[in-house]
Parts: structure tokens; sequence; C-alpha cells
């Protein structure tokens, strides 16, 4: 044996004898020991405003929309134009409806509040909620997004995180008394270890780009009608590598939707938080 491997030998004696160092790999043929997977399991919250990040930018609205008919929802897409990371950023739907001819009024309740998980600088999110069924005396008289609060974390403070990203795959229209339209997709994760699933953002436009609605729904067809032959995937949602699932909207997909244009967004957090408006049916 040659005093290289006599040496080798002798430094793996003293790590097993040492206990308590279980990610270590001594390579003999000049291969890098393992790196353990550097995203943490949490950080320290202080939630501030998130219109306005340290350094300037910050989480902003690039475009909004609502369906015209049927069970009217909104949809929107938001940015990071920060170069500070958003964690945990809340926004809330602020829309006014007129239904039976009674006076205007907001739509109001714990589901028009939500919470986007992480947000790398630049990176895009969607969110979106059904709202009211449109007739001839309901009506949408406006619909914003209010961007409350985040909490700004440096580049780096989440290791190695990667943004999740899904690829509208198809779309498969039901008739029937209960949502069973479903809307399959690809999600791609880099990330050395898995994250926790919260739930998928669905965002429809029509031919010309225009968004005409969105949802938050549970991934891996949760909510799923009795009898659907679709089936889950092997890993849940924000799993390390790529996996082939689907949602199930909670109305109707908007008549002007155009399929190719739905986009996909998984919430995917460091862990999962308290029960809110993101993790319940």
């Amino acid at each position: 044996m040659t005093k290289r491997k006599l040496v080798l030998a002798a430094i793996a004696v003293v790590v097993v004898a040492a206990g308590g160092v279980t990610a270590v790999v001594l390579a003999t043929r000049g291969e890098p020991s393992a790196e353990p997977c550097d995203i943490p399991g949490s950080v320290r919250e202080q939630a501030t405003s998130a219109k306005t990040a340290p350094g300037g930018g910050g989480v902003e609205v690039e475009d909004k929309g609502v369906s015209s008919s049927g069970l009217a929802s909104m949809g929107a897409v938001l940015r990071n134009t920060s170069d500070r990371i958003a964690y945990r950023t809340k926004v809330s739907l602020d829309v006014i409806v007129s239904v039976d001819g009674l006076p205007p009024g907001p739509v109001q309740g714990p589901l028009m509040t939500m919470e986007i998980p992480v947000m790398l600088p630049g990176q895009r999110m969607g969110v979106g909620r059904p709202l009211i069924t449109v007739n001839a005396t309901n009506k949408v008289l406006s619909a914003d997004v209010d961007v409350q609060t985040t909490t700004w974390l440096p580049t780096g403070a989440l290791g190695g995180l990667s943004p999740v990203t899904d690829t509208y795959e198809s779309t498969s229209r039901v008739k029937a008394s209960l949502p069973a339209d479903v809307v399959r997709y690809t999600e791609r994760s880099a990330n050395c270890r898995a994250l926790a699933g919260r739930r998928t953002a669905v965002v429809f436009r029509d031919a010309g780009g225009k968004i005409v609605g969105g949802g938050l729904l549970p991934p891996d067809g949760q909510g799923n009608p009795a009898g659907s032959p679709q089936q889950r995937p092997a890993s849940p949602s924000c799993s390390p590598g790529e996996r082939s699932t689907w949602v199930v909207p909670l109305q109707d997909i908007p008549p002007d939707a155009e399929d190719s244009r739905t986009e996909l967004y998984s919430y995917c957090d460091l862990n999962l938080p308290r029960p809110d408006v993101n993790d319940v049916d």
C-alpha cells in the first residue's frame, strides 16, 4: 500500500470513530466530497411592506384581469423587481361587485387573502381566486391586487434554492355539475431537497394574451372528482426532479381562455406554515 493510501485509510478510521458525521465521502480518485443541502428549513420572518425593498424595487402587479361570464374569477401576475428575496408575501384581492341590483360592495373573507412563499429577484408569480357568478344582475365593477407585507432577505439567504418551474401540457374539459376540468402541467425542480408544496396558481389568458381569470388550487389532483382517470404522480409537489401533474379548477375554465396560454406557478416553501388560506380546501 502506498503512503497516500495509508494516509487516506487513517483519515477514514478517525472519521468513523469520531461519530456524528453522516455525510462524509472520501474520494480515492480525486472526486469532490458530497455536499450537504444548503437550503434552510426556516428563516426568521420580519414582515414589512412588500411594495418597497431595501435598496429599491419591490413586489409589483405586472398584469391582472377578470373573467366576464359564468363564475367570474380573477387572475394576476406579480413580479419581484428588487435584488432581494421576498419571503411569504401576503396579498389580497380588492374586488367591488354589484349583486342583484344592491349597492356596490366588496367581496370579503379570508379566501381573498393569500401568501406567496418565495419570490426570488426578478421572479414572476401568479395569484387567483373565484369571485361571483356573473349574469344580468351580477357584475364585477372593479378588481385590483393589494400587495401587503413580506420578509425581505438578502441574496443567498436561502442557499442554493432555485425557482420551481411549470410548463403547461394540456387541458381537458368535462361537462359536469361539479368542477371536472383538468389542467395538466410539468413541474421541474433542480433543488437539493424536497420543498413544502402548498398550492399551484393558475392564470388563464385569451388568444390576445389578456388575463381572463385564475385560481389557487391544491396540486396533484386533490379535489379530483370521483371516477377521474387521472393518476397522481409518485412524488409530491415541489420534489426534486421532473414530474407531470395536474389541477382541477374550482370553477369552469373561462370560455374565452386560450388553453395554450395557460400559466401555472407552484407555491413551494421552506416548510409548511400554520394552516392558512393557501393550505386548506
